[in-house]
């Protein structure tokens, strides 16, 4: 099954033949023809390349993969019927007819306003999609019209997803990604497990542990291919709300997040002040307050959580020392150290496993701070597949050998 072979009427046919028990009583109260739900679950058969139901005369049961795509089939329905439910204006009222809403929604309407949503306006979205601006139109009208609601910023040359526009257009993607999973997990119930883990990760993250636990996935399940992208909590956080990540690694969030993102803590990472392995503190026996503020600093930004530890720890020095860079860049960081006599704040976790573990040393100076909490973040209503659930596992076990080294 590609990505172009979803086609959703038959997944919602599928859930009715589901919910009904057979074919019959399915076809009758989705008010269609036998043969017509017949051949629509044919064809997802044949697109999935799997017996989804067994029929009989008692009517028909679900096949082991058959359960396994239905257990998608419910979530990403039930997803689009929260993201129906949801949208402002007329709550009450929609939420009792939101149901029978998505089940009329088309594929061309979704596909069509999550390009307009992430394009920016229908003229882009129609050239991503290789279809004329009157087809976007058109089925961005007829969405606003099946669903009761605003969902765009109509100006004289173009058309964008207004406020409401977009979070339908986030919601629907995480919905239809329950999809891809179902397709994973098929291809796990075979033995053939592969796909994709889309892992976020933030600034000072040790990249030994994170290889460690990706060279142990691959031990059990040698085709599925983790990607990963680093970048700021901000950034990623908006890429795993809108499902182009499943995981994000790394700092912990104070206070921890909350809502539709869920934080689960790994191990406690003690903060070290560093230098430059050829520092004149890095050999000396005793460091003092006075040393602390005799040398230039370097320090991350102002919204990243490292800044309040080190703004407390400047504080206490006699005088303030000379700042010499604010930046968000770990490897800016690092080359600031490595080229000067300046001074810096890193995780422990950071000295034994990161890629400057050689350059930099940490120095006997205690934090204001006992730590900072290492964890990793997903999507509060995200289901894993095996996957996921065993590369998770493994960072977990990575992480209790990091603590207990």
């Amino acid at each position: 099954m590609t990505e172009n072979s979803i086609n959703l009427r038959r997944f919602v046919l599928f859930d009715a033949v589901c919910r009904a028990g057979g074919i019959s009583p399915a076809a009758e109260a989705v008010g269609l023809s036998q043969p017509a739900v017949s051949l629509a679950i044919k064809k997802l058969e044949e697109a999935i390349g799997a017996v989804l139901l067994e029929r009989g005369y008692g009517g028909a049961e679900l096949t082991l993969e058959g359960a396994l795509l239905q257990r998608r089939v419910v979530r990403m329905l039930e997803q689009i019927e929260a993201a129906v439910a949801a949208l402002p204006s007329g709550a009450r009222t929609r939420q009792q007819h939101a149901g029978a809403m998505c089940r009329r929604l088309t594929d061309s309407q979704i596909r069509c306003h999550v390009a307009i949503a992430d394009a920016g306006s229908a003229a882009e979205a129609a050239r991503r999609l290789g279809i004329s601006q009157p087809a976007v139109h058109r089925a961005a009208r007829e969405l606003e019209d099946t669903i009761g609601h605003t969902l765009y910023r109509r100006r004289v040359h173009s058309v964008s997803a207004n406020a409401a526009g977009q979070e339908l257009a986030r919601r629907l993607v995480v919905a239809l990604g329950e999809i891809a999973q179902a397709r994973v997990d098929l291809v796990t119930a075979r033995g053939l497990a592969a796909g994709r883990i889309a892992v976020g990760v933030l600034p000072l993250m040790p990249q030994r542990l994170l290889a460690r636990t990706i060279g142990k996935l691959r031990e059990a399940y040698p085709h599925v291919v983790v990607t990963i992208r680093e970048s700021t909590h901000a950034r990623l956080l908006e890429d795993l709300r809108f499902g182009r990540l499943d995981i994000i690694v790394g700092a912990l969030r104070e206070p921890r997040l909350e809502g539709n993102v869920v934080e689960h803590e790994l191990f406690t990472d003690p903060y070290v002040v560093v230098v430059r392995r050829g520092h004149p503190l890095a050999t000396q026996r005793h460091v003092g307050v006075d040393d602390l503020a005799a040398h230039g600093w370097v320090v991350p930004q102002q919204d990243m959580p490292r800044r309040d530890v080190v703004d407390l720890m400047l504080a206490t020095l006699p005088e303030p020392p000379r700042v010499l860079v604010e930046t968000s860049s770990l490897a800016m960081m690092i080359a600031m150290l490595e080229e000067n006599d300046c001074i810096s704040l890193l995780s422990r976790s950071h000295i034994l496993y990161g890629n400057y573990r050689n350059e930099v040393v940490a120095l006997d100076v205690p934090s204001p701070k006992s730590g900072r909490a290492v964890g990793y973040t997903t999507r509060a209503d995200w289901l894993p597949t095996q996957p996921q659930r065993e590369f998770i596992a493994q960072l977990q076990a990575q992480c209790r050998v990091a603590v207990g080294a």
